[in-house]
């Protein structure tokens, strides 16, 4: 039976679908739906929109990535290697983060159409499967959101994001929860580029078809064009913070002289409300509470309007009032700008001193964020509630390297919030059978681990030791293959079929039970990154 919540949510998608239509205006996925969107991207007052070269040098000599003005018409933003690439390079060693948006009510989703959109992904590509059970959306601040698309002339491609919680365990750190465990996203060239190419990504035909977009032509920028009036994307890169409880924090990669722009903040409007999570549970309670991705956003305590910044590194940055070494600032003009829903806008971080290659990157996030930090860790206490088990560490420990059966599980069982997936896909020849029997076996092959193929399994046997064709021996096992949430129609396994596969250990993880992972829990920190004084006036609630 379809839930009322899953009714809402297909009625809000189609009205995303039908108020997109006059946002994006055909344009790509970079592209702004400003009134007055300057020739170099910049969301500015009618005033402030001629392209002028950079006043203090903002791409350092060995700046190796830029974002500037795309090559594709009214492709808005674009990014650029600034320096040769072989295929199969690594575009950004140190990788980006992932942000899951669960279960958006779809009452008040339509605040963050434009995100939903243009920006984030499919939750199933990003590992989010089991995050939410009506709908998971991938948020990838970097090159997953700077990069315009192309179905054929693509030359970047994507990895898949690692999991783990920095050794920040939700009984005993109240950083639990307050940010992302997801992260380290890689993407790599597909093919030789040259200096001077912008980067695309395939976000795919559907997607493309959808916006009434095709690949275009793409006219080439010079290395010194890219220099003059590009930002440079590489100056700070994450780490673990410094800061207790803090998580991910952001480092210069290179000394950075004072006053110059360490980084481009692209943001894109958000309302507060758009960031209500609505969890409907298999008991068929209904409960709210906030997205993780507050945490992430920039805003004011008077104002019910967000800002997502979706550069690379920006929003990693922690707050420290004593040692700030940067702070934001609009591009001349800019403040003045009245606000528009799901807009594109544009601030620069920009470096209050010098800063020493290998330092962390500190903001003022101001006094009250300051404020309902202390508050909450003053006050917080573990919730006894609340499961204690890491999937991410368990699929690492050693003692886990033997899967249980169910026969062995119902004597030895796993925590009652973790389960079996397995990476596994239904062929053509599969799922013709599901048509015709009520039990079916299924072939598994190694090209199935992938992030989109994760759905849950039962382990029914144990097998012998199995050589692979990269002469690594493993362990095989006979799994029952399950559905779940936000599986694809195709590969649904029919309500009362058994669709059975023989598959290698390595096929085989630990997940977490929807809604048990750390960024649900109950006392989870959750406040936006305060702009002060940069908060233009007009955009604050009257």
């Amino acid at each position: 039976m379809v839930s009322v919540v899953t009714l809402a949510i297909l009625v809000l998608i189609c009205a995303l679908l039908a108020s997109n239509n006059a946002v994006v205006d055909g344009s790509s996925p970079s592209s702004s739906s400003c009134v007055n969107e300057s020739s170099n991207g910049i969301c500015s007052s009618s005033s402030d929109q001629s392209v002028s070269p950079i006043q203090h040098k903002r791409v350092p000599d060995e700046c190796t990535l830029v974002m500037a003005r795309s090559g594709l018409e009214n492709g808005g933003w674009g990014l650029f290697t600034l320096t040769p690439r072989i295929k199969d390079e690594v575009l950004n060693n140190y990788g980006d983060v992932v942000i899951q948006i669960t279960d958006p009510n779809p009452h008040t989703a339509a605040g963050m159409s434009r995100l939903v959109w243009d920006y984030v992904w499919e939750g199933q590509l990003l590992s989010g499967h089991y995050e939410g059970f009506q709908r998971v959306y991938s948020a990838l601040p970097g090159i997953g959101s700077l990069a315009n698309g192309r179905t054929k002339g693509y030359n970047v491609v994507g990895g898949y994001p690692t999991e783990g919680n920095l050794g920040l365990d939700r009984d005993s750190s109240p950083g639990a929860g307050a940010f992302t465990h997801y992260g380290n996203y890689t993407w790599t060239a597909s093919q030789d580029l040259d200096a001077g190419d912008e980067l695309f990504v395939n976000y795919g035909g559907d997607w493309m078809k959808e916006r009434s977009l095709n690949d275009g032509t793409v006219w080439k920028r010079t290395v010194s064009d890219l220099r003059q009036f590009g930002y440079c994307l590489d100056n700070i890169a994450p780490g673990t913070s410094l800061i207790e409880h803090a998580g991910r924090g952001a480092f210069a990669t290179r000394d950075l002289e004072q006053g110059s722009v360490i980084a481009p903040v692209p943001l894109l409007s958000l309302s507060r409300s758009s960031l209500e999570i609505l969890k409907e549970r298999q008991d068929g309670t209904v409960e709210k509470s906030t997205q993780l991705l507050l945490n992430y956003c920039y805003g004011h305590a008077n104002s019910s309007i967000l800002l997502f910044p979706y550069s690379n590194g920006v929003n990693l940055v922690n707050h420290n009032s004593s040692q700030a070494n940067v702070k934001l600032l609009w591009p001349e003009g800019s403040e003045r700008i009245a606000h528009s829903l799901n807009a594109k806008y544009m601030l620069e971080m920009v470096a209050l001193r010098d800063i020493s290659k290998g330092e962390e990157i500190y903001l003022d996030y101001g006094i009250e964020w300051e404020e309902a930090w202390k508050m909450h860790a003053d006050s917080w206490r573990p919730d006894p509630t609340d499961v204690k088990h890491y999937a991410h560490k368990m699929n690492t420990d050693a003692r886990f390297s033997i899967i249980r059966t169910l026969e062995e599980q119902r004597i030895d069982p796993y925590p009652e919030s973790i389960f079996t997936s397995c990476y596994y896909k239904l062929v053509p020849d599969a799922i013709e059978k599901l048509e015709t029997s009520k039990q079916s076996v299924g072939t598994y092959d190694p090209s199935m681990i992938a992030p989109r193929n994760l759905r849950p399994c039962l382990v029914i046997q144990r097998r012998g030791i199995h050589a692979s064709p990269s002469r690594k021996e493993e362990r095989l096992y006979t799994v029952h293959v399950l559905n779940r949430p936000t599986l694809d129609a195709e590969q649904r396994i029919p309500r009362g079929h058994q669709h059975f596969v023989v598959v290698p250990r390595s096929a085989i993880i630990f997940s977490e039970k929807t809604y048990t992972s750390d960024q649900h829990l109950v006392n989870a920190f959750r406040k936006e990154i305060g702009l002060g004084d940069a908060f233009p006036e007009q955009w604050r609630d009257q």
